[in-house]
């Protein structure tokens, strides 16, 4: 990837579509000079969503080095789009989320539409594209069959438990993605038979061992379409993998990129040009449980990290900043879009939520550090510049939030950078910067299984704790010790049985009993929850965690922060 690419285009994100049910979008644009080419590109649904986003970023940018003008966007109920992920129409909401952004390109001056899909959205552009009057298409791993693609989705997902929430019987959910029967169904209704011609150009970049293909790019020249087919080897796996393992497949993008070309009409800039686009809005205002919320995009710190804030638009007093912090190598919407859901919930009750991206990583300046990766060195910093930027700016009190590595994360920049409190899910303490960072827990699990053992041993028959006695303690009681000697009120919550809390039980018991009497560390079970929250009828338990540590902030009052830096080391 071009590291010099960015730097010859602009990203801008904001708003767009209805007011009542605002879309978010990310509109990247050559800074040369406007495109007459608008590129539309239409991202996955589902687990997808996080594997390709990096990709998805990277093209976008290459394209605007071309001279176009690229929207990415987050369909209603999905990303930071407003709406929810079991709202009902889902299918018929991603159709028109997709019409009211191809509705903006024409509106920022776009004469010429390429929508550029993956997977479902890919399916949207082939079925949508007559109407939109699309002047070219490229579709990545497209969904032919709808029926098909309900079978894997029902392959890898796991069936919503009865009586355990509002979804109706039938729901499925998978990597914390939520899928209600209707959904299942209207996407199953999706054929080729009911095709237009979605362009008069067309590329088709899907794996040769996608049977379905072949009959997908004769149907669409029956319709007289020109159809170039790109065979690459593993591109449906690009999109298959954890984000914290995936990376642009340069012949993907190579691919799409040429194919589209360069933008040959590039107009000269207005001279009145503001700098965000006409229509795209700074911001916009949606509804949780009765309460009207604002959300925008901000920039913070030196490194001009970027993020989502939200909150009441009635903001009163009394009212803290939670930081919510990139979990894993996902963008700042979280896991299974956790992190808009808790951002949400959170400003209803009366504060202000703000989830960042670090560098290199969602939509941050990659700062020679992407594709981001759990742990990275620079995160620590990130998360410090953060903090500042917000004291700076006069918020007060300020509590982070990380989950698995921006736990970790989190609890490291308590040493480095003062902050009020900090509410920390599944941290993993035993894990030391160059110790190997896998994809899921169950990998290092198997990893660590030799190590668990011995900790577990060691644990039982208390060799650890007369070693604690005896002043022999392994980092992570040090780290314990400093942190409880912070004086910052401290939330560890686990999952139950999660790997985090079994190392602290076994490795560091004496010292995890005295860190707890001292007060300012908190240990704390979440009954059901997973790893990662996939579990979303249990995401409220989490809240109920976040705001007890909210809640504390607010009765025990904030001193003024210390010195930065004063109790690093």
């Amino acid at each position: 990837m071009s590291e010099q690419q960015p730097e010859r285009v602009r990203t801008v994100g904001g708003w767009f579509g209805p007011a009542e049910r605002p879309l978010v979008g990310w509109l990247t644009t050559p800074n040369a000079g406007e495109g007459a080419t608008g590129v539309l590109i239409l991202p996955p649904v589902g687990y997808a969503y996080w594997s390709s986003h990096r990709t998805l970023r990277v093209i976008a940018e290459r394209l605007a080095g071309l001279g176009h003008a690229v929207l990415r966007i987050d369909y209603d109920g999905t990303g930071d789009s407003a709406g929810a992920q079991w709202d009902g129409g889902r299918l018929g909401a991603w159709r028109a989320s997709a019409a009211a952004a191809a509705a903006e390109l024409r509106d920022q001056g776009c004469t010429r539409l390429i929508l550029f899909g993956v997977r479902l959205g890919a399916a949207i552009a082939l079925h949508d594209g007559a109407a939109l009057r699309a002047d070219g298409v490229v579709a990545w791993a497209p969904v032919v069959s709808g029926r098909r693609y309900v079978r894997e989705i029902r392959l890898l997902a796991t069936p919503v438990p009865d009586g355990v929430s509002d979804l109706p019987a039938g729901t499925l959910l998978a990597a914390g993605c939520v899928y209600l029967p209707e959904t299942l169904d209207q996407i199953a209704g999706l054929t080729g038979a009911e095709l237009a011609p979605p362009a008069p150009r067309l590329l088709v970049v899907a794996s040769d061992q996608d049977g379905e293909v072949p009959g997908l790019v004769e149907r669409l020249e029956q319709l007289g379409c020109a159809v170039e087919r790109r065979a690459v080897e593993g591109v449906d796996r690009a999109l298959e993998l954890p984000a914290e393992y995936s990376t642009p497949p340069e012949e993907v993008v190579s691919g799409i990129v040429d194919w589209i070309g360069v933008d040959s009409s590039r107009r000269p800039r207005r001279r009145a040009r503001t700098p965000d686009p006409p229509r795209m809005r700074r911001s916009a205002r949606l509804l949780e449980r009765g309460v009207e919320l604002s959300e925008e995009v901000v920039v913070l710190g030196e490194q001009r990290l970027i993020g989502i804030q939200t909150e009441p638009v009635e903001l009163g007093d009394g009212g803290a900043t939670l930081v919510l912090l990139n979990t894993g190598s996902e963008p700042h919407i979280g896991p299974g879009r956790a992190w808009v859901e808790i951002a949400r919930q959170i400003a209803a009750d009366g504060h202000r939520c703000v989830r960042m991206d670090f560098r290199g990583w969602g939509e941050s300046p990659d700062g020679g550090f992407a594709p981001g990766r759990p742990y990275d060195e620079h995160c620590v910093e990130d998360a410090a510049a953060i903090v500042r930027a917000l004291y700076e700016r006069g918020d007060r009190p300020i509590m982070l939030l990380g989950l698995c590595a921006s736990a970790w994360v989190a609890l490291r920049m308590v040493l480095r950078e003062p902050v009020d409190g900090v509410v920390a899910l599944n941290p993993q303490l035993y894990w030391q910067p160059g110790d190997p960072v896998e994809a899921t827990m169950a990998e290092t699990r198997q990893r660590r299984t030799a190590e668990r053992g011995r900790e577990a041993l060691g644990g039982r028959c208390g060799l650890w704790s007369a070693l604690d006695a005896l002043g022999h303690r392994p980092w992570a009681g040090r780290w314990l010790d400093e942190l409880s000697a912070s004086g910052v009120p401290i939330t560890l919550a686990f999952a139950p049985g999660d790997d985090g809390i079994e190392f602290l039980r076994n490795r560091l018991q004496r010292r995890l009993a005295r860190a707890e009497g001292g007060g300012a560390i908190s240990i704390v079970e979440i009954p059901g929850i997973d790893h990662s929250m996939g579990r979303v009828w249990l995401r409220e338990l989490v809240v109920e965690v976040i705001r007890g540590q909210l809640s504390a902030l607010s009765a025990n009052g904030v001193a003024p922060p210390a010195t930065p830096g004063a109790r690093g080391r």
